[in-house]
């Protein structure tokens, strides 16, 4: 079956500048969507469902259909995320295609090449139709390969002028644009074309 190639989302900020927020209103009317959610956010959302285990999360890959399925896991989270990849590797390719959101990705991920499942699922996803957006706080932390891969840079108010600068200096947006951003504000770059949106969340 041929599909439309997915996208990756880069989406960096500092803690409660609008990451979360964002991406919430861009899968608002996905169909068929996983999330890693190690802070238990999207499972709280209308029309998600939490899973806990790694039995309820391939159930859940191996269905087809909408469904909005969040993965809460105990235990070794590194472990656990390498988990969720395949699985959601094979949802997308064997099963339909789908979005995938990977919260606080600094926390499972190194600059390094990115391991196992989720290295696997970053490379090969996007042509088997996966859309990925990926979150961390501190990019300089998080996964190199996901970074080199991406399709759209997200950024919101940096906690650091380190962060500003790494940030400036992998995607191009200029480090005064990036420091001049209010709470809310983000600058959405798409690297593929070096198209330029502002904008600010309103609640």
């Amino acid at each position: 079956m041929k599909t439309q190639d997915g996208r990756l989302y880069v989406i960096a900020g500092a803690s409660r500048s609008g990451k979360t927020a964002w991406t919430a209103r861009q899968v608002k009317k996905a169909r068929r969507i996983f999330a890693w959610d190690p802070e238990a956010q999207w499972c709280e959302l209308p029309g998600w469902r939490k899973v806990t285990t790694r039995k309820q999360l391939l159930e859940a890959a191996q269905k087809p259909g909408a469904q909005r399925v969040a993965y809460v896991a105990g235990g070794s989270l590194a472990g656990e995320f390498d988990f969720w990849a395949g699985c959601v590797m094979y949802a997308g390719r064997y099963v339909e295609p789908l979005e995938a959101i990977a919260e606080e990705l600094a926390d499972v991920t190194t600059p390094s090449k990115a391991p196992g499942n989720w290295g696997i699922l970053v490379r090969r996803g996007l042509k088997r139709g996966i859309t990925l957006r990926c979150i961390s706080q501190r990019w300089s932390e998080a996964d190199k390969t996901a970074f080199g891969n991406a399709s759209d840079y997200v950024v919101f108010r940096q906690s650091s002028g380190d962060d500003a600068a790494y940030l400036a200096r992998k995607t191009r947006i200029a480090i005064e644009e990036i420091n001049g951003l209010a709470p809310l504000q983000f600058v959405h770059m798409d690297a593929l074309t070096g198209g330029i949106q502002r904008g600010k969340l309103s609640f």
